[in-house]
């Protein structure tokens, strides 16, 4: 099956679930909110950061350093909103937000675009899906090698030094259409510029900044962002099924905010032109025949560490064939 028809099989099984007539009002696009979560975030990641000025010298530095890399985390929800065209109605708006995400979370922005929009096509499909989270057999070393973010920065290096070298996995370049090639192997050796440049600032001056601030903050708060990422689908349906390779988790409003209504999965999967701040309400109509869980996000962790792990073997077993 070729993308086009993967693409208009799912568009059948959407249409099976809820009518384009049906689907149309939860489709409009604001800024309104776009601004307010996104403002919101960063003025969180401001006031971690503040912690961290104020922590300095003391014993308290660490924690204020995992809380702001929680924070900084927290930015893959709005690249990947952004990655998807949906987090505001001025393009521009969007593709700022875009940019400035994938650079402070180290997700190359163009390229992710086009792998994300592989995994929406081929979602829970062993051998297809780009971003599957540990496929069957999952396993204890998997899970953590997943956690820990091993995985992410293997992955996203790995884009970045071979996409700067003008190359790209074979994998992964099915999802890449021919015309975006020099702009994804542009914004991988523009990256790899910026984060030389902050490296050679900061050994030029003695500065321990970037490093306390960011990337330290970043190496450790983003395996809370994995986690999140293993409740989405692990443990789910693996094949073509809208209504449960994916899954709705039951949680607060605060966590909602943090991963912009993302706890909705399974919505989104039905329908990723859904704007994030619409996605409550088409949960509201259509929730009930899709896969909605009774649990928040660490009792989701619970289940799949007791019921859906097979043992402990190596982690190349238990993750996606990607870059």
């Amino acid at each position: 099956m070729t993308e086009l028809d993967a693409n208009a099989d799912l568009l059948k099984r959407q249409r099976d679930i809820i009518s384009r007539k049906e689907l149309k009002p939860f489709t409009k696009r604001s800024d309104g909110p776009g601004l307010i979560y996104f403002g919101g975030l960063l003025a969180c990641i401001g006031a971690t950061g503040a912690l961290i000025y104020f922590a300095d010298g003391t014993a308290w530095l660490w924690p204020a350093m995992l809380l702001h890399g929680i924070m900084l985390g927290h930015l893959f929800a709005p690249l990947h909103e952004c990655s998807h065209g949906t987090a505001f109605k001025t393009r521009w708006l969007n593709e700022a937000v875009l940019w400035f995400c994938g650079i402070v979370t180290i997700w190359t922005p163009i390229y992710f675009r086009y792998d994300h929009a592989g995994h929406h096509t081929y979602a829970q499909i062993k051998g297809k899906d780009p971003e599957f989270v540990l496929p069957s057999p999952r396993t204890l070393l998997g899970y953590l090698y997943y956690v820990s973010a091993v995985h992410l920065w293997v992955k996203n290096f790995g884009w970045l030094f071979r996409h700067a070298a003008g190359t790209m996995h074979p994998f992964n370049r099915q999802f890449v259409p021919d015309v975006e090639l020099p702009r994804i192997y542009f914004e991988a050796r523009l990256m790899l510029s910026i984060y030389a440049a902050l490296l050679a600032i900061s050994v030029a001056t003695g500065s321990w900044i970037v490093a306390i601030y960011w990337f330290i903050p970043t190496i450790i708060g983003v395996p809370i962002a994995r986690m999140i990422r293993v409740a989405d689908h692990t443990g789910c349906t693996e094949g073509a099924d809208l209504r449960t390779y994916a899954r709705t988790v039951t949680t607060d409003p605060i966590t909602r905010f943090f991963c912009w209504n993302m706890s909705y999965h399974c919505e989104h999967h039905l329908a990723s032109s859904v704007p994030f701040h619409q996605l409550r309400g088409l949960h509201e109509k259509i929730g009930h025949e899709l896969n909605p869980v009774d649990k928040g996000y660490i009792a989701v962790q619970w289940e799949v560490l007791t019921k859906h792990l097979s043992g402990i073997v190596s982690p190349k077993q238990s993750v996606a064939p990607a870059e």
